[in-house]
């Protein structure tokens, strides 16, 4: 049913050196980043850089070399204040960049077109360079190497943006990430570039800055943790198994706002989040620094407010072999495909052992990007429908769905199961997947086992997180909720312990299918 990803994104999250050599200087000859007429030196967003030789020079600019990685190419990440404070993008018109650049040598491939750059704004949720990002502009050098003054205009709309994707207009700060997107770069082509001045131009009248506060209490936000729960290579037989083939696997894993461990009264859903191709469990941004990324975000403000039911997440890698990182990117295909053993017999069951998680396939459910999409369904709702209700396939090529679902429905273990959710998205500039999205929808979205379908088409998305993040905010309002259940108040209990019925009832089939026209859109896909 789905078609097998070839390589066509690498991606660097988190896996790039990143070699910092720091020097204790003043800003000289006003090189450095300007605030309202005020001049102070770069503040680098280390953990949210990737890149090689970082170097603050003692005029006060920074440089840096990026390598191209499938259209990944990375960049490195500034904050607007040296305090590491917010400033409102509203408040400004336009942004001022005056940077050097030149190919390395020996590291460019012939023929490919001048140097690119996109300048990245990162919102008060960001974890960085490839975690929560708005693309303010991509524009090109004019020469293959040499010095570049750039005035980026701020368009009207582009605070309200940053609103729709984090609901608050405030903004940790910038990046410069070099655009290797299908300009004839190879992967490993490096382009160095040392960067001068950033001035960011206040609008006429503008109101001084405010730091973000979203309202929140402590107390209604939820934690991040690591684990590292034991399993083994599933692309060896279980006879042919070596210690090598057996290892622990890291993950992480999102605590609701008051989960308390000796609470064993008190339990609560899973929800599975799984990746794309060459990526891992650090792509979706979740993290135990800073505010723990955008979908913590979403998470906590929807839990708050009572839209979005508790529940505890786990962002693992779906790659079940010994190739999987540790930590970093797993290229194995074959091991993709046999993730459901490992999500049978060892992941879930150590969420089960370690933390207070509710019994029942209606208080399971999975979703991820691009492959994991595709792990979603041909994983999730193929060879898991026994122990998962809710799926939520983002960007997923799909083929064949008749044949799809002739096999679910002839496996007789799971005759009288229902798909509580299904939910689904893609852009409609998307260049791997759109081709075959809207035959998708059409023959699924009328399967007599789907008991609720919602789908949305992001207009002039790609194959890039905007989409994803809007998807996987969609569908955490809905999961969870069957049928003739009202999600609960903040104040409430959110889950109470005990068994849970496998009880089918009939099957209520509703369909929201929706293409909307003002939402963002992502440019172009990374």
């Amino acid at each position: 049913m789905f078609i097998k990803f070839q390589k066509h994104f690498t991606w660097a999250l988190a896996l790039s050196a990143l070699s910092l050599s720091k020097i204790s200087c003043s800003p000289v000859d006003s090189n450095g980043i300007t605030l309202r007429d005020t001049t102070e030196k770069f503040t680098i967003f280390e953990d949210g850089s990737v890149a090689t030789d970082i170097v603050e020079a003692n005029d006060g600019s920074v440089s840096w070399i990026a390598t191209a990685a499938g259209g990944a190419g990375g960049g490195v990440s500034f904050y607007a204040k040296p305090d590491k404070k917010e400033i409102n993008i509203g408040n400004y018109e336009s942004i001022d960049i005056d940077l050097d650049y030149s190919a390395v040598e020996g590291k460019w491939t012939e023929g490919a077109e001048n140097p690119g750059f996109c300048l990245r704004i990162l919102p008060w949720d960001s974890t960085g360079l490839f975690g929560g990002y708005e693309d303010l502009e991509y524009f090109d050098a004019d020469a293959p190497s040499g010095n570049l003054k750039y005035t980026v205009k701020i368009p009207e709309d582009f605070a309200d943006k940053i609103k729709a994707s984090s609901d608050y207009d405030s903004i940790l700060g910038f990046a410069i990430k070099f655009n290797d997107y299908q300009r004839g770069n190879n992967n490993g082509d490096q382009l160095k570039v040392k960067l001068n001045k950033v001035t960011f131009n206040p609008k006429k009248n503008a109101p001084e800055d405010e730091a973000f506060n979203d309202g929140l209490t402590d107390s209604q936000r939820g934690s991040v943790i690591e684990i590292y729960y034991p399993t083994r290579d599933y692309t060896v037989e279980e006879s042919a198994l070596t210690d090598e083939d057996r290892y622990e696997k890291h993950a992480w894993v999102y605590l609701p706002a008051g989960y308390d461990a000796s609470d064993k009264d008190t339990k609560y859903p899973l929800f599975i989040l799984l990746h794309g191709s060459l990526q891992n469990e650090n792509t979706w941004g979740l993290t135990n620094k800073g505010r723990g990324g955008k979908i913590k975000g979403y998470m906590d403000r929807g839990m708050a407010s009572g839209d979005v039911k508790k529940f505890v997440l786990v962002a693992a890698t779906g790659v079940a072999s010994k190739n999987w990182g540790p930590n970093g990117v797993g290229d194995d295909y074959p091991a993709y495909e046999v993730f459901g053993q490992e999500l049978r017999n060892d992941l879930i069951p150590y969420l089960k052992s370690h933390f207070n998680l509710k019994d029942g396939r209606d208080n399971v459910a999975i979703s991820g990007l691009s492959r994991g999409g595709g792990q979603t369904m041909n994983i999730g709702v193929k060879e898991c429908l026994d122990i998962i209700a809710h799926f939520a396939p983002l960007s997923a090529p799909v083929v064949n769905v008749p044949e799809f679902i002739a096999e679910v429905n002839a496996n007789k273990a799971f005759d009288g199961l229902t798909i509580r959710n299904l939910y689904a998205t893609c852009g409609d500039n998307d260049p791997v997947v759109y081709g075959s999205y809207p035959q998708f929808i059409e023959d699924i979205k009328d399967w007599d086992r789907i008991e609720n379908f919602k789908e949305y088409t992001y207009p002039n998305g790609t194959h890039d997180f905007p989409v994803w993040y809007k998807g996987f905010n969609d569908f955490i309002q809905m999961v969870f909720k069957i049928k003739g259940e009202e999600t609960p108040s903040q104040e409430e209990p959110t889950i109470a312990g005990g068994e849970d019925s496998e009880e089918q009832s009939e099957p209520e089939v509703i369909t929201d299918s929706v293409v909307v026209e003002d939402e963002d859109s992502a440019e172009q896909s990374d």
